[in-house]
C-alpha cells in the first residue's frame, strides 16, 4: 500500500479534536509605522503589518465595509478604541497586539464578525486620561446578528492599578443563529477591577439570542467572573474561574435576567460542567455562583463545582505573547512565525499516480504501511496533555492532520497550515494512530491516551 493511501479520508467527528494554535497573537514578524485609518463602504481590503501608537480617537474605524481581514498589526496608547466596526459584514480581526488601548473592539450592529486569537495588555486605563466615562472592553458585540460570529482565542492581562476594565467581554443584545451561535471561546484571561460592576464575560447583556461562553479560563476577572444577563438559548459551560479575595468581588457565576421588563422573557437557559473557586469581598468562596428565579428552569446546575484546590495557577504565568514564544521540543527558543502562502515546486507537488485515494468514511487502512518519519514533523503531547504537530520548512497546501482508530479506522482530519498546530482537547482514551502528510513527507506516532 502507498503511503498516499492514508493521507485523505472523509470526515468523521469521532474524537474531540478541534484545531487551535494557542491563545493570543501569533504573529513575530516586523510593523511599519502608520496613522489612524478609516474607511467607508470599502471591501475585501487587509490591513495588516502596521503599528499604531499615541492615536487619539479610533484607530481602525470601519464603516458599511464588507470582507475585511485586520491582522498582524500592533495598537498601543490610545484613549478609544484599537477597532470600530459599523454596519459592517465578514470583518476578521486576528493576531493583532493591543497595548494599552481603552477598549480593542467594538463592533456594532454588524454580522460575521470574528475576534480571535489577539493579544491585549490594560484595556481602560487611567479613566482621568480619557475622554470616555465607561470602563474599557476586551471586546464588545452591540446588535451583532447571524452566522459566523466569534470572539476566541484571545489572551489579555490587565494589571491593577494599570488599566481599568469593565466586562472583559461583553456580547449585547446580539442575536446569533441557531445552526451558527455567538462563539465566545477558549479566552484566556487575567486581571479585572476596580469597577463595581464590569467583571470577565458577559453573553445576553440586554437579550439577544443564540450565544455559547465555553472552555474559557479566567483568573481574578472583576467583580464577577461569568454571566449570563438575559435573552434566550444561551449556554455557559466547562469554564473556569479563580478570584483571591479583592473589595470589589461579588461573585464567580452569575445567572439574571437584569432587562426582562425591556428584553422580554429568558428561556432555555444551559448552565453546565463550570469549576470555580472565586472569594468575594467578604471572604465567602463556597457559594460561587447565584442564579435568580427570573432565569429558571435553567439546565445542568448540578454538573457545575465549587473546588477548592483551583488557584491562579490554571494561567500560565506568562500570558501575553505565549502564543509566539511558548517553546517546543523541537524549538526550545520558541518562535511561530506565520509562514506566507507558498506554491510547491514541481519536485514537490504529487505526480497523478502519487495521488491520494480517498477511503469511504470510517473505511479501515489496514495493513499499515512502513513509513520513515521525516526529521521536518513532529507529533508530541505537552505538559496539558494535548496533541502538538510542528512542521518546520515549507508547508504545503496538501498537509494534512489524520487520527485513527488502532485498527486503522480513520475517525479525525484536518489541513495544517502552520508551524505549530495544537489540539487542546485530549482524545477519549484508547489507542490512536496520529498522521501527518506534508508532501511526500510523512510522520507517523501511535498514543495511548488514559
Amino acid at each position: 500500500m502507498k503511503l498516499q493511501n492514508i493521507i485523505l479520508g472523509t470526515l468523521l467527528l469521532c474524537l474531540p479534536f478541534q484545531i487551535s494554535y494557542g491563545q493570543g497573537a501569533r504573529y513575530t514578524g516586523s510593523y511599519t509605522k502608520s496613522a489612524a485609518i478609516q474607511h467607508v463602504k470599502k471591501s475585501n481590503i487587509i490591513i495588516e503589518g502596521l503599528d499604531f501608537s499615541n492615536v487619539k480617537g479610533d484607530i481602525i474605524a470601519l464603516y458599511d465595509c464588507e470582507n475585511i481581514t485586520i491582522r498582524h498589526n500592533r495598537f498601543s496608547s490610545s484613549n478609544k478604541r484599537g477597532v470600530y466596526l459599523y454596519n459592517c459584514k465578514n470583518v476578521t480581526i486576528t493576531d493583532n497586539k493591543f497595548e494599552n488601548v481603552h477598549t480593542a473592539l467594538v463592533a456594532s450592529t454588524s454580522q460575521g464578525v470574528k475576534f480571535d486569537y489577539n493579544d491585549i495588555y490594560n484595556v481602560g486605563g487611567s479613566l482621568a486620561l480619557s475622554d470616555d466615562t465607561n470602563n474599557g472592553f476586551v471586546a464588545q458585540f452591540i446588535m451583532v446578528t447571524g452566522a459566523g460570529n466569534s470572539i476566541s482565542y484571545n489572551a489579555a492581562e490587565n494589571i491593577y492599578g494599570e488599566s481599568s476594565p469593565g466586562d472583559l467581554i461583553n456580547v449585547n443584545q446580539s442575536h446569533g443563529t441557531a445552526e451558527s451561535p455567538i462563539i465566545v471561546k477558549g479566552n484566556w484571561f487575567r486581571g479585572g477591577g476596580p469597577s463595581p460592576s464590569g467583571g470577565g464575560i458577559l453573553i445576553g447583556d440586554l437579550g439577544g439570542s443564540y450565544q455559547i461562553a465555553e472552555e474559557n479560563i479566567l483568573v481574578n476577572p472583576g467583580q464577577y467572573g461569568m454571566g449570563i444577563g438575559g435573552g434566550h438559548n444561551m449556554i455557559l459551560r466547562n469554564n473556569k474561574v479563580f478570584a483571591k479575595r479583592q473589595d470589589f468581588n461579588n461573585v464567580g457565576y452569575s445567572i439574571c435576567n437584569w432587562s426582562e421588563s425591556a428584553s422580554g422573557k429568558s428561556h432555555s437557559i444551559t448552565f453546565e460542567n463550570n469549576i470555580v473557586n472565586y472569594t468575594s469581598r467578604s471572604g465567602e468562596s463556597g457559594n460561587s455562583w447565584w442564579i435568580y428565579q427570573n432565569m429558571e428552569p435553567v439546565a445542568g446546575k448540578t454538573t457545575n463545582k465549587y473546588d477548592s484546590s483551583l488557584s491562579a495557577s490554571i494561567l500560565p504565568e506568562k500570558l501575553i505573547g505565549r502564543a509566539q514564544s511558548s517553546p517546543t521540543p523541537d524549538n526550545p527558543n520558541g518562535g511561530s512565525t506565520i509562514l506566507p502562502e507558498e506554491t510547491p515546486t514541481p519536485e514537490e507537488t504529487p505526480t497523478p499516480e502519487e495521488k491520494p485515494n480517498q477511503p469511504e468514511t470510517g473505511s479501515p487502512i489496514n495493513p499499515l504501511p512502513e513509513i520513515k518519519n521525516d526529521p521536518s514533523i513532529n507529533i508530541y503531547q505537552d505538559w496539558f496533555g494535548r496533541v502538538c504537530i510542528n512542521i518546520s520548512g515549507r508547508i504545503l497546501p496538501s498537509a494534512t492532520f489524520i487520527a485513527a482508530t488502532e485498527n486503522g479506522e480513520i475517525v479525525y482530519q484536518q489541513g495544517l497550515t502552520r508551524f505549530h498546530t495544537v489540539l487542546p482537547e485530549k482524545p477519549n482514551q484508547g489507542k490512536y494512530i496520529l498522521f501527518v502528510s506534508n508532501g511526500n513527507k510523512a510522520f507517523m506516532k501511535t498514543f495511548i491516551f488514559r
